[in-house]
């Protein structure tokens, strides 16, 4: 398959940038929500693959987006490793048996995602179905930083104070549990692509809440693991932090094909300093509240400054619940006139 997604990541300058957004499949579309509401768990919803591979594909039914992106979970390998996952309505993920001690890393199972998610081939072979080789289908996992959070804060947590403890605390029990993440996911991705992924993305969520010195310990050499991992596969390989335009410079040196930046990067800054890297984003989600003219006028802007380079037009995060579907529209729209 050739399209204007993968030249963009093998580094062409393209006259049209693609498009596609993270959570692009997510509650602000009516189908998504119909879909949804037949599920009485979110886990259910995921584990089902045909409707996994129906929501995929809604935004490219939709939008005409150049990618689409998995319908899935970042936490559905934990439970590879005996950690267990459960989703709480209105709460969110809590982990039931964190992970906080070197006896509890030592006693984690060791599943082969091959045969412990056979959820997410179907999913991927149902959504190739559904896509028809329209656009290429992307696969993603969890940052291990972001994934071993959960692991061992139990429930999301904005200041990672377990992580951190356990790291300055316990080491040896902090590096032996990176490592089994950083493994796990890396061929839980390279597998997504031997299933029919065509691109991989891995999602550090939480990566932005260390600093530069943290991150270099506790996160970039996992991170580079997965990716040297899932990178046997062939596919290129996307890796976005959230909040993390302070560690752009230890990013930069990950063995990935391009870089996601978030609304908080300077842009005009960051594509000058790095002239030869392939990046995507950033516009903030929020501003596919505001008027279309205004929306047109920043998507302009972004464009304007990728005009000569390899560049992948995206939002600097996720969509969010409630954005109306004309900013969307606007924001794609825009893109295809270039």
């Amino acid at each position: 398959m050739d399209s204007l997604f993968l030249k963009t990541c093998r580094g062409e300058v393209t006259a049209t940038k693609p498009v596609w957004m993270m959570r692009q499949a997510g509650r602000y579309l009516p189908e998504y929500l119909e879909v949804r509401s037949q599920f009485p768990s979110f886990l259910d919803f995921v584990h089902d693959a045909k409707a996994s591979a129906k929501v995929t594909v809604q935004p490219v039914d939709r939008f005409g987006v150049d990618a689409g992106i998995l319908f899935s979970d970042i936490l559905v390998v934990l439970p590879l490793l005996g950690i267990n996952v459960e989703f709480i309505p209105g709460v969110g993920p809590r982990i039931t048996n964190p992970v906080r001690t070197i006896d509890a890393v030592e006693n984690l199972h060791n599943e082969n995602p091959a045969d412990a998610l056979p959820f997410t081939k179907e999913a991927i072979e149902h959504s190739l179905d559904l896509l028809k080789d329209r656009v290429p289908l992307l696969g993603f996992i969890g940052g291990p930083l972001t994934l071993a959070s959960y692991a061992i804060e139990g429930k999301t947590s904005k200041d990672l104070q377990e992580t951190k403890k356990l790291y300055y605390t316990h080491p040896e029990a902090f590096k032996a549990l990176m490592t089994r993440i950083a493994e796990t996911a890396g061929e839980y991705l390279r597998l997504q692509a031997l299933w029919g992924c065509k691109a991989l993305v891995v999602m550090d969520s939480w990566a932005g809440h260390l600093s530069s010195e943290d991150y270099a310990n506790m996160a970039l050499p996992y991170t580079k693991l997965a990716i040297e991992i899932a990178s046997k596969s062939g596919a290129p390989i996307l890796h976005y932090a959230n909040g993390a335009a302070h560690l752009i410079p230890q990013i930069a040196t990950l063995p990935a094909n391009g870089i996601g930046l978030d609304w908080r990067a300077p842009l005009a800054e960051t594509l000058k300093a790095y002239p030869n890297t392939v990046f995507q984003g950033n516009l903030d989600p929020a501003l596919l509240f505001a008027p279309v003219e205004e929306i047109k006028r920043r998507t302009r802007e972004i464009l304007k400054l990728v005009a000569d380079r390899p560049h992948i037009m995206n939002l600097g995060h996720g969509v969010l619940p409630g954005t109306p579907i004309e900013g969307v529209k606007a924001f794609i729209e825009t893109v295809r006139e270039g």
